[in-house]
Formats: C-alpha cells, sequence, structure tokens
C-alpha cells in the first residue's frame, strides 16, 4: 500500500520541455573520446601522444596498493614523467582536492589522469581545475568562473557505477558544511575516457554492488528527469535494462557481467551528462554525510522511495509506467534491491526521525530539485524520509 497521497507534494504540472512522446529539438554533445574494450589500458601512452606532458596521477590508497591498476598505468606511460597523488579519501574533501591541486601545479603538470571510482576521478576534476587557476577549490564552487581551461583530464575507471569518465560533474565534500556539493563546468568533461573493464576485477563484492546500484539510479533518474531528450533516454534505458540483468552476476565476478556493466555504467554516464540526476541522489547525500552509507546505494534505496511517492503527483506518468514495467519483473524496484541484500529502511543505517527536517532542508535547496518531475516541497520530503523510515514503499 503506499503510504503518500497528493495532499503531500503540489500537483500541479511544471511547463514541460516536451510531451512524454514528442521528439522535440535537442541538444546532445559527448566531447569525450571513449576507449573502451578488455585490455585498452596497454593504448593510454598512444592515447595520450606525444604532447601530454608532465602526468599527474589522482587516485586512493585502495588503488594504489592493493591493485595492479597504478602499476598498469606507469607501465603503459613507460618514460613518461609522472607523480602520484594517491590521498583522494571517499567522497573527495575539498581540502584533499586543493592539496593534490598544489602538488599539481608546483609539479608543472599539463594533464591529469583519475584513476580509480568515482572519488578519483572527481577529484582528478577539481585538480585540474585549482592546478590551471591557481585558486582554491571552494572558490569555485562558490561561483567563481575558471579564467583559463581546466586541465585536460584522462579518466579511467576501476569500477562500474559513477560514469564520472563521461560527464562534466564532479561532487566534493563540504567537511565545515557538513554537506555534499556539485560542480558543473564543460571544461571538466575527461577528454579521454579509457574504459578498461579488465580493471574492475580488484573490485570487492560489497563495492561492485554499491557502484553497480549508483549506475542504475543515474540511468532511472536521468530517464525520469524533465531535462531528458529521446536520445538521452534511449541511452539511459539501455543502461538500466543491462543493470538490471547484470549486476548480480557482476558481483559475483562472472566476466561476461563485468564488461557489460562497465558498458552499462558508461552509458548511464552519458545519460546524466545530458539529463542530470534528480531526487533521489540529492536525497541520499544526507545518508551518506551523517550515516557513512555509500553514495550508490543510499542513491538506490532513496530512488525506491521517492518511486513510490511519484505516481500520486508525477508529471510524466508515461515514463513512470515504463519504469514500472521495467522493474516488475524484479518486484519493484524495493524488490530488486531486498533480493540482492540491501537493507531498504532508513533505520537499518542509523537514520532516526529527528534527522528527517535537516534532511528535507539540505535537499530543497539543490538544483536537482528543479528537474525532478513533481513540484517538490518539504513537506512532501518530509513525507518520503518519513515514510522511507521503517520500509515505506512498497515497490
Amino acid at each position: 500500500m503506499r503510504v503518500h497521497s497528493a495532499a503531500n507534494c503540489l500537483n500541479v504540472r511544471k511547463p514541460a520541455i516536451a510531451q512524454e512522446t514528442d521528439v522535440t529539438p535537442f541538444d546532445f554533445y559527448v566531447p569525450t573520446r571513449i576507449r573502451f574494450g578488455a585490455g585498452r589500458l596497454a593504448e593510454l601512452g598512444a592515447a595520450l601522444g606525444p604532447d601530454a606532458g608532465r602526468l599527474f596521477v589522482v587516485t586512493d590508497a585502495a588503488v594504489a596498493t592493493r591493485t595492479r591498476a597504478l602499476d598498469l598505468v606507469r607501465a603503459a606511460l613507460d618514460g613518461r614523467t609522472v607523480r602520484v597523488f594517491d590521498g583522494v579519501e571517499e567522497n573527495p574533501s575539498i581540502e584533499s582536492v586543493d592539496a593534490a591541486g598544489r602538488d599539481a601545479r608546483d609539479f608543472g603538470a599539463a594533464t591529469i589522469i583519475g584513476l580509480g571510482g568515482g572519488s578519483p576521478m572527481d577529484a582528478a576534476k577539481g585538480v585540474a581545475l585549482v592546478a590551471a587557476t591557481g585558486r582554491p577549490l571552494r572558490d569555485h564552487l562558490g561561483g567563481l568562473p575558471p579564467d583559463v581551461p581546466p586541465l585536460p583530464v584522462v579518466a579511467i575507471p576501476t569500477t562500474s557505477g559513477t560514469g564520472s569518465e563521461v560527464t562534466p560533474y564532479a561532487v566534493f565534500t563540504d567537511r565545515q558544511a557538513a554537506n555534499k556539493i556539485g560542480y558543473s563546468h564543460p571544461g571538466i568533461f575527461p577528454a579521454i575516457a579509457l574504459v578498461d573493464p579488465e580493471l574492475t576485477s580488484s573490485m570487492p563484492a560489497p563495492v561492485a554492488l554499491n557502484t553497480g546500484l549508483d549506475a542504475l539510479a543515474h540511468a532511472l533518474e536521468a530517464y525520469l528527469s524533465t531535462a531528458a531528450s529521446a536520445l538521452s533516454d534511449v541511452v539511459a534505458i539501455e543502461a538500466a535494462t543491462v543493470v538490471l540483468a547484470d549486476l548480480g552476476a557482476a558481483v559475483r565476478k562472472d566476466a561476461g557481467a563485468m564488461v557489460r556493466m562497465s558498458y552499462a555504467a558508461m552509458l548511464a554516464g552519458i545519460a546524466i551528462a545530458h539529463a542530470s540526476t534528480v531526487l533521489p541522489h540529492i536525497m541520499g547525500y544526507p545518508l551518506t554525510v551523517f550515516h557513512g552509507v555509500p553514495h550508490g546505494r543510499a542513491s538506490a534505496v532513496m530512488l525506491a522511495h521517492v518511486l513510490d511517492a511519484l505516481p500520486a503527483c508525477s508529471t510524466c506518468p508515461e515514463k513512470l509506467r515504463r519504469v514500472e514495467r521495467l522493474l516488475a519483473p524484479h518486484g519493484g524496484m524495493l524488490g530488486y534491491l531486498r533480493g540482492l541484500g540491501v537493507p531498504t529502511a532508513l533505520e537499518d543505517y542509523g537514520v532516526r526521525a529527528d534527522e528527517i527536517a535537516l534532511y528535507a532542508g539540505k535537499t530543497i535547496v539543490k538544483g536537482d530539485v528543479q528537474i525532478t518531475p513533481a513540484t517538490v516541497t518539504v513537506e512532501w520530503l518530509e513525507s518520503i524520509y518519513r515514510a522511507a523510515l521503517t520500509s515505506g514503499a512498497t515497490g
């Protein structure tokens, strides 16, 4: 039984970019050169060409010390001048990006390589910005446009989820404000995305699961976004279909499924590059900041509860019905999560009822509210969080 009603959100139809079945004018721009395929990391030196200059690799300690990825990058860059920063934490902080940016600038870096999951790739984009402008990252997050182009970024994912390798977005943690801040600029689109599925073989099962859930949330949120187009919809649905079919097997290290998950994560990244994410992602941020819930898991759990709330006031009922049909064989979004062993009640993650007003307040100010296919109010957000505490939705 659904616990939300139209009284919890204003059922006022927003001006739509397009009717749901129309193919109306749109722009579609992917400036990133994608090199996809097993074993293609060996092509890194050739992909960079002779004029890439000094190379600054941004990664985290786990990738640097527990996998072969960094050694393989060094081998592919044989003879190049390289410096490595491996201090990126999960959910990269403004402080670590500033430190790496100063290091890259002092080194005279000409190209930044982001190696790892979403955190190192996002951090690499921030480093490219700070190293080029010489300004603290916080200045740019506050609205100061770069006065020179950010350094070119080469993104090499070792997980299958964030899609950061093909987006102009990065998300940083503001420790002072206990908040996550998104940044977008066309200059931080990676110049090259080198997607080698073999690099994902080192993912522990929980990382494979949580990053895969992030890809699913990206795909479905991009599809429902009011900024979507007919072409981004095709990409988003393809990505979601692959994740639903292959994530479980990829977590169990099925080789074919892992290749397909790399593909799906990249597709979902292209989808959000054009349509962005919507309400579930920003509702998941407080779960990560205050309770350490992995980003992809937080987004997917909140997606399940938002999908339960949307039918009462959605401005895209046909799209919503298509999502429901896509999820139906899996028992809906909640059934899919439970089948993967993912708890769906927020209380399972330590969330308390007295935190709900804070979470809603942090969510309502985010830009993704404006492209969510409903008229979002603080009261509606609180009702979703409240219903999700003990399980909320039925999928």
